[in-house]
């Protein structure tokens, strides 16, 4: 699928996507003008789809993380996209436009007893606690929550294993 060039390109990006063109073009051993074209080709592709900073939640004053399972009702698809697709979507905008409403960083559709898994950080322990117990019950699709809280975080992982 990938060329040992392309390969070789993930790999180094994952590590630094601010690295120059002409320093992994040099360790590469290609031309920058072949790497410029091989960059581009994956970024047309979606293999790459974005760059980015990586932030440390726990520095912006996230002290608390909660993965919250959420069984939705199942109604009537909505413009061809499901009521559980069309409730994550709503947390995430809330999440985004509400200084007073937890910071949701991902949002995925599960199979299971549960519909939707949220990955949650919050400030101080009473936002997660108006969370659990005020914003999501006021969601008439929200029959159930589960939440879970993070003790320790082991590792997180950025990149992708490029074979």
């Amino acid at each position: 699928m990938f060329t040992r060039i392309d390969r070789a390109i993930l790999r180094r990006l994952q590590e630094d996507g601010r690295v120059a063109y002409s320093e992994l073009a040099e360790a590469l051993g290609v031309p920058r003008a072949t790497l410029h074209r091989r960059v581009k080709a994956l970024e047309r592709e979606g293999v790459i789809r974005r760059y980015t900073a990586v932030l440390d939640p726990t520095k912006l004053g996230y002290k608390f993380l909660a993965f919250v399972l959420i069984r939705a009702r199942r109604t009537v698809p909505k413009e061809g996209e499901s009521s559980q697709v069309t409730l994550a979507r709503e947390l995430l905008e809330r999440s985004s436009a509400e200084a007073d409403f937890p910071w949701i960083e991902e949002a995925h559709i599960v199979t299971g007893p549960y519909d939707i898994l949220l990955k949650v950080w919050v400030r101080e322990w009473d936002g997660l606690t108006t969370f659990l117990t005020a914003q999501l019950p006021a969601y008439e699709d929200i029959e159930h929550t589960e939440t879970i809280l993070v003790l320790n975080r082991v590792g997180e992982r950025w990149g992708f294993r490029i074979e």
